[in-house]
């Protein structure tokens, strides 16, 4: 457990405020002051820097307050496990909405085998399933998305197809050779900001200088079913990962765009904060 002066340095990295920091904690602002400088003096280097009206806190104090916050959600984590019997185990993790349908119920079902009495999953794009690690809210997450490997501790579960796909109506399924710049007259229909799989099209067509706009009609969705209720209905075309509509392909009803430019695999990854105490037990969730 840290002391006070370290709690203090991280809600004043939160809030960017000294007034605002003394407010939330119940102190008053020299104090707030004076533990910043206090421990600035026992660590060495500066944290803070302050040229009124702006508060910027230096490079070694980020990498403090991402240490701080990281051992105060395990600390959280631990503390709960030792309050809690083992019959009233509880976990909360977060997963993308493009993992969910596929990937969601295998977890859940190994989670219920190893004892876990409370499962919360919480879906969410891959900016919002990171944010909820860092804040505590989720002890691991379930992503498709790219994210910084430095920030966070991680397992690759599998290498996932991500493929260009329509209604077997639409008339590009039956071309060969297919390229991106020949889809431009279509309706795109993607994900919202944040998506895994709207960042994961956005990289790959910005590699052959296209972007969005581009296209002639950009519809985006935040819902994977949405999509591909849409792509059923012949109202344009999307880029997802194939375990998504894998039995409308089977069954018919939807197929791959024949791209010659697109060969991605792209990794479906459970994610953790960095040397969580809990880190061993994530390992084997999948095994």
């Amino acid at each position: 457990m840290l002391d006070h002066r370290y709690h203090t340095f991280l809600t004043l990295v939160q809030t960017g405020s000294y007034t605002v920091t003394a407010e939330h904690l119940y102190i008053s602002q020299p104090a707030v002051t004076q533990q910043i400088k206090s421990l600035e003096r026992e660590i060495g280097v500066p944290l803070v820097r302050y040229h009124r009206p702006h508060l910027q806190i230096t490079v070694e104090g980020q990498k403090l307050a991402q240490f701080i916050s990281t051992i105060e959600v395990q600390s959280q984590q631990v503390m709960q496990q030792l309050r809690t019997p083992n019959v009233e185990r509880e976990i909360s993790f977060a997963a993308t909405l493009s993992v969910s349908d596929f990937l969601v119920p295998q977890l859940i079902l190994k989670l219920q085998k190893l004892g876990y009495t409370r499962i919360d999953c919480q879906t969410a794009n891959t900016e919002s399933a990171l944010k909820k690690l860092d804040d505590g809210t989720s002890q691991f997450a379930l992503i498709e998305g790219n994210f910084d490997k430095d920030n966070y501790d991680y397992q690759v579960i599998r290498q996932e197809p991500f493929i260009g796909v329509a209604s077997v109506a639409n008339e590009l399924v039956n071309q060969t050779n297919l390229t991106v710049p020949e889809l431009q007259a279509q309706s795109l229909l993607l994900r919202e900001p944040g998506s895994g799989t709207r960042d994961i099209f956005k990289n790959f067509a910005g590699s052959l200088n296209i972007e969005l706009t581009d296209f002639s009609q950009v519809v985006t969705v935040d819902s994977p079913t949405a999509i591909r209720e849409l792509l059923l209905q012949n109202a344009g075309i999307s880029f997802m990962y194939q375990s998504l509509v894998q039995s409308e392909i089977d069954a018919g009803l939807l197929a791959k765009l024949p791209l010659q430019d697109l060969q991605l695999q792209h990794e479906l990854t459970l994610v953790w904060i960095k040397d969580s105490y809990f880190a061993e037990e994530y390992e084997h969730l999948f095994e």
